[in-house]
């Protein structure tokens, strides 16, 4: 589950780690519900929505219910929660998973309260995620195509993704490139990577230009290899932005 690998990644923080007073055996961040005999300060987490947005992607949100009997401790581990995960499309290398690619990572809510009974203040934050999944689950069987996100602006040299394996052997021969905003000023182009390595079929999205396919030399891809994208010029004047790389195979 996708909620693990977020998890994993905030237990690798050493500064909320220290605000919980983590140990080896207790992490402090506990989903539903706190176990019997734990001592704050502690993180309940929930998972308030899991499901599909439109193409390959899927979303889900999660909410941290940062609690200790300290009003400001209960905002020092929300505040970092925020730190960590309100961090938009630069969740793409933040927060590693072998099984999921997350895309977008964004504070959308939250509320504090106290809990009178037990005497404890509670600090919720609300993050919504946005991710693929790493199997073949989104492949389209009937067209033979697969479609990836992209966010913010074209960068140089950026690796867009990496990792997916098809399920089976498949000969990819086309790359559509789309943007939510145009190159300009010089053409924006990418490379596919197999096994991280670059495998000179540039498609090219045009200087000025949103859409645009490219037939490249037919490249053979095993079930057993990682296939990614990397991003190799960008426009001058505009870098270009957002939009999608479909690839088409047989």
């Amino acid at each position: 589950m996708i909620e693990l690998d977020i998890i994993a990644y905030l237990n690798n923080d050493d500064t909320l780690s220290t605000l919980l007073g983590s140990t080896v055996s207790d992490s402090k961040i506990y989903p539903s519900q706190m176990p019997h005999g734990a001592t704050a300060p502690f993180i309940i987490y929930t998972t308030s929505s899991n499901g599909g947005l439109q193409e390959n992607m899927n979303d889900i949100t999660m909410s941290f219910n940062c609690v200790d009997d300290s009003y400001l401790v209960a905002k020092q581990i929300r505040d970092r929660i925020s730190a960590l995960l309100d961090v938009q499309d630069q969740a793409q290398w933040l927060i590693s998973s072998a099984s999921y690619k997350i895309f977008w990572s964004k504070l959308v809510g939250g509320t504090t309260f106290k809990e009178p009974e037990l005497d404890n203040f509670h600090d919720v934050a609300v993050v919504d995620f946005q991710y693929i999944e790493l199997t073949g689950r989104f492949i389209d069987v009937i067209n033979k195509s697969i479609t990836f996100p992209m966010f913010g602006s074209f960068v140089d040299e950026f690796t867009i993704f990496n990792g997916y394996r098809f399920p089976a052997a498949v000969t990819i021969t086309a790359v559509e490139f789309h943007s939510n905003e145009a190159p300009t000023g010089a053409d924006a182009t990418l490379d596919i990577l197999l096994d991280s390595v670059e495998q000179t079929r540039i498609a090219t999205l045009t200087d000025g230009t949103r859409d645009e396919r490219t037939n490249i030399t037919d490249l053979a891809v095993t079930s057993a290899q990682d296939v990614g994208a990397i991003i190799k010029s960008i426009g001058s004047t505009n870098p270009g932005a957002g939009g999608t790389i479909v690839f088409h195979y047989k």
